[in-house]
C-alpha cells in the first residue's frame, strides 16, 4: 500500500491512462476468448466435425472421408493462428502503452476484422458453444471500437503535425 507522500514508481507522464488500460483489458479479453475457443475446438474437434457433417447439405455421391478431412483441417486452421495472434496482440499492447499511433490504428483494424470474421462464422453450421464464444468476441470487438472512437483516445493517438516524426520518433 502506498502513502500519499511516497514517490511514484513511474515518472510523471509515462503511466498508461485509464482509457488506454481499458482498451488493453478488452484486447486481452478478446485474446482469452480466442484461446478458449481454440482449446474447446481442439478438445471437441471430433464432435464439431460430426455436427458440421450432419448439418451440411452435401451433394449425392460426396466422399464423406474427404469431407471429414477437409473439416478437420479447417478446424486446425482456426486453432493454430491463435498463437500468432497472441504475439501480435502483445506487440500492439506494447505500442499502446508507448502511445504509438500505429498501435491505435491496429486496434481499429483488429476490431473490424474480428467483427467481420465473427459475422462469417455465425453463418456456418457450428455448435451453440462456438456461436456463444463468437458472440462474446463480437461484443468485445464492438466495445473496443466504441472505446477507441472516444475523443480522449483519439486525442492521445492523434497524428503529429510534424512530418519529420513518425509515431513520436524521428524518421
Amino acid at each position: 500500500m502506498t502513502t500519499p507522500n511516497a514517490p511514484a514508481t513511474e515518472p510523471a507522464g509515462t503511466a498508461t491512462p485509464p482509457h488506454v488500460r481499458r482498451i488493453i483489458v478488452l484486447m486481452l479479453a478478446n485474446l482469452a476468448l480466442s484461446a478458449l475457443l481454440a482449446g474447446l475446438m481442439l478438445i471437441f474437434q471430433e464432435q464439431l466435425v460430426n455436427y458440421q457433417l450432419a448439418h451440411q447439405a452435401l451433394p449425392a455421391g460426396t466422399d464423406l472421408a474427404a469431407a471429414r478431412e477437409t473439416l478437420h483441417s479447417s478446424a486446425w486452421s482456426r486453432i493454430l493462428p491463435v498463437a500468432l495472434i497472441s504475439v501480435a496482440y502483445l506487440a500492439v499492447i506494447h505500442g499502446l502503452r508507448l502511445g504509438r499511433r500505429k498501435a491505435y490504428r491496429q486496434v481499429i483494424f483488429i476490431s473490424v476484422i474480428v467483427l467481420a470474421a465473427t459475422g462469417l462464422t455465425l453463418t456456418q453450421p457450428l455448435r451453440w458453444w462456438v456461436r456463444a464464444v463468437n458472440v462474446a468476441k463480437a461484443l468485445v470487438a464492438a466495445a473496443l471500437l466504441v472505446l477507441a472512437s472516444r475523443r480522449q483516445v483519439r486525442e492521445r493517438f492523434a497524428a503529429t503535425r510534424r512530418p519529420d516524426l513518425v509515431d513520436g520518433f524521428p524518421s
